[in-house]
């Protein structure tokens, strides 16, 4: 249906086209992408969303003299128009002529609105480099602006997307989600109904979808809060920040936004812009003021501010009497203003995804959608257990987990991946729901990936030794200048101090940190026997980033963080620590200890079975006792406290074992159950696979093994809202997700061709 269009969807940066199933370099004759030097990229909307809402109609020359001043001031994505019928929109009536002009810049990606396909067929043949729908999370909007529900225009895109994916090379769609944060006419629009909208868009086939908050309803909480869930619904595909400044909260707006990644942003020269088919919404948030916002802070747009206040004046020569808006405008520069602030370290590079549905992961997946680090971006740089164990943590709490591997001359990447015996664990366990990223960081070409990796990065995790992080200038001094929001998590065998330059493993801190002599017999030392100190180190790995996240909130900066296992292991003890210091007594190891409570060990009874058993209080020893019909037991005044007990273990406990020994395990244990007494058969690891508690509550979930292989593991010890955590991603293969996160690098598929060198 040709009809109007005025809500203003949102910009991206340039597309790499697939081409035979792999990603190619971008083709910058086609979709030109932003300067290499920029760290964000500014889309300029005020030739099409600008000027749809001014009454007056620009001439042609003048809007060709206006985009040669934007492309004179450094802007390299410019929507020119859209393609609509004249009769609705005059203003738009030259849009393929202003195409065409536009196109004699080779350094700009055109772009172009279109409502429908007619629409999209008449910019295709006029050239436009990229396509932008305008779809809306409203439905009473999206009747009143296209006259069609969200749903019908889902599948106007879907037709789009096919039109877009013949041409040669393929045109990039993308999709500005209008009224994504309010709107005018209905009021509050559910989240949950923003994210189901963009997900059946990227499903339809668009490259990117972003966010627009078409009436200024928006506010900074909600601004991070909607683009971090939108980042982990569709992940790459998530697109740009289209920000109103009709409350005032535009700028703060998009620093929100900035924050949580975004690194694309609609804006509009002079601050013209509106919807008129939402009442009261006005006003695009200035791009002068956008760009000096960022500039300001050392993050590089690409754009000279000079120029770009000159590029007021044709504007002005083709709108006279039109208001012009701006802060900056009206001020000026700060004296002393250089050409361009310094920038804070190398510029990430923003390149959308392809316009094809990503491919499906490896096992089951499950959505982030609802997961409390949803959106949150978390590097990994770890191997055997305690790093593995924190990101571990951090990816079934919902974020998105970047394992990057080494691979080179002598490495195949995390090398628990080929451990046998008590080790053929540890990769499968502490490494699902990740995406594995094999580089070679012995050469420049790998080290330069992986800085621009966590350029976008909110947390770091690591945990090799001492000085391996700096020699590759990724130490926490060194990132902090190229991402000051970095929370930098490292795990090491010793905080900072005389031991730190040690060697530490598990076992070792078990033996000097008391544990193994609390667990083995006297003269017996013996080590706990799982990675207790392994997997407690990553846990509190992962609540020092949460603290530092918590942290950031208020302060707007990184830290960082350290855990590591000597002190990790102290904490177990430290419950034996504090009875010496309270009772001068040093604790025995646990099979010499003087229990606490009179029943509280393990009976070998009927059949050579063995079964575990606790009395901790009188009123259960009477319980106990009734159970099984121990009269004389009950009656005995030695026995009638719990420290009278515990005083009295040398003879009863030899009593209790000749009594119970008659007895089935089966037998027992149905008596305890039913009394409700502590009791535990005698379990081994591999009998938990088929724990009917572990079944029928869902700890157990499938996944598929870097080799192909299925297999059960074990989700973390907790519920949110009463659900587990599960699996959304397998263990992944070496390298599996190389040209996916490269691609959206802007980084160059050979690397991602050969993760292995």
């Amino acid at each position: 249906m040709n009809v109007p269009v005025h809500c203003a969807p949102c910009g991206a940066a340039s597309v790499a086209i697939p081409q035979n199933g792999r990603m190619s370099e971008p083709i910058l004759a086609q979709t030109p992408a932003h300067s290499p030097k920029s760290q964000v990229l500014i889309s300029e909307v005020g030739p099409r969303d600008g000027l749809q809402s001014v009454a007056r109609t620009m001439p042609t020359a003048d809007k060709c003299r206006w985009v040669d001043a934007l492309v004179a001031a450094g802007l390299r994505e410019i929507e020119v128009g859209s393609f609509v019928p004249a009769s609705h929109l005059p203003q738009m009536a030259d849009t393929a002529e202003v195409v065409r002009h536009a196109r004699t810049h080779a350094d700009l990606t055109v772009m172009a609105l279109v409502p429908n396909l007619k629409g999209a067929q008449a910019a295709l043949a006029a050239g436009v480099h990229k396509l932008t729908v305008p779809v809306s999370a409203s439905r009473a909007h999206s009747l009143a602006n296209v006259r069609q529900t969200p749903a019908d225009m889902v599948e106007v895109v879907r037709a789009i997307a096919r039109l877009c994916a013949q041409q040669t090379p393929p045109v990039p769609l993308e999709v500005g989600i209008s009224t994504a944060f309010g709107c005018t006419l209905q009021g509050p629009v559910p989240e949950d109904d923003v994210l189901r909208l963009a997900l059946a868009c990227v499903q339809a086939g668009v490259a990117e979808v972003g966010l627009s908050d078409t009436t200024g309803m928006a506010n900074p909480a909600q601004t991070r809060r909607l683009f971090q869930r939108l980042r982990a619904e569709i992940g790459r595909h998530a697109g740009a920040a289209h920000m109103h400044n009709t409350r005032g909260l535009g700028l703060a707006n998009c620093l929100a936004a900035f924050d949580v990644g975004v690194r694309v942003f609609d804006a509009s020269l002079g601050g013209l812009g509106g919807c008129p088919h939402a009442p009261g919404a006005s006003g695009n948030v200035v791009t002068e003021d956008l760009v000096f916002m960022f500039e300001a802070m050392g993050v590089s747009t690409g754009v000279d501010l000079p120029r770009l206040l000159a590029a007021r004046q044709p504007l002005a020569d083709g709108l006279p009497g039109e208001a012009l808006y701006g802060m900056l405008p009206a001020a000026g520069l700060p004296l002393g203003w250089p050409e361009r602030a310094p920038a804070t370290g190398p510029a990430p590079q923003v390149v959308a995804a392809p316009a094809v549905p990503a491919p499906v992961a490896s096992g089951p997946a499950q959505p982030a959608s609802g997961l409390p680090y949803q959106g949150l971006r978390v590097v990994e740089f770890t191997h055997m257990v305690m790093g593995p164990a924190c990101g571990l943590v951090l990816a079934d709490l919902g974020a998105e987990v970047i394992k990057v591997e080494p691979v080179g001359p002598g490495r195949q990447g995390d090398a628990t991946r080929q451990l046998i015996g008590s080790g053929a664990g540890f990769f499968p366990l502490f490494n699902r729901n990740k995406k594995s990223l094999a580089l070679d960081l012995q050469t420049p070409e790998g080290l330069a990936a992986v800085r621009q990796l966590l350029a976008t990065a909110d947390v770091l995790i690591e945990n090799f030794k001492p000085g391996t992080m700096a020699k590759l200038g990724l130490d926490h001094e060194s990132l902090k200048a190229l991402n000051p929001r970095l929370i930098y998590v490292s795990h090491k065998g010793f905080l900072p101090g005389p031991y730190d330059h040690r060697t530490a493993l598990d076992e070792v801190v078990q033996m000097m940190g008391g544990l193994a002599y609390m667990t083995g017999r006297p003269g017996d030392p013996l080590r706990a026997g799982a990675s207790v100190n392994d997997i407690m180190g990553g846990v509190f790995g992962a609540v020092g980033a949460m603290a530092a996240l918590a942290q950031r909130e208020r302060t707007g900066l990184g830290q960082e963080v350290n855990s590591a296992l000597f002190e990790n292991n102290v904490l177990l003890v430290a419950q034996h620590m504090m009875q010496f210091a309270v009772t001068g007594q040093p604790a025995a190891p646990m099979p010499a200890r003087i229990s606490a409570w009179g029943v509280y060990d393990v009976f070998q009874v009927q059949g050579g079975e063995q079964i575990f058993l606790a009395v901790v209080s009188d009123g259960a020893w009477a319980t106990f006792c009734d159970a099984l019909d121990l009269p004389d037991l009950k009656a005995d005044a030695r026995l009638r406290t719990n420290n009278d007990r515990v005083r009295a273990r040398d003879w009863l406990m030899p009593v209790l074992r000749e009594r119970l020994a008659p007895r089935s395990a089966t037998e027992l244990a149905a008596l305890f159950e039913s009394n409700a007494l502590p009791f535990a058969p005698i379990t081994r690891p591999h009998d938990l696979l088929q724990d009917p508690h572990l079944l029928a509550t869902g700890a157990l979930a499938p996944i598929t093994l870097p080799d192909g292989r299925s297999a059960p593991t074990v989700l973390l010890p907790l519920t949110l809202s009463g659900q587990r955590l599960g699996v959304r991603l397998s263990p992944p293969r070496l390298g599996e997700h190389n040209a996916e996160l490269l691609a959206e690098l802007g980084i160059s598929n050979s690397i991602a061709e050969n993760p292995v060198g």
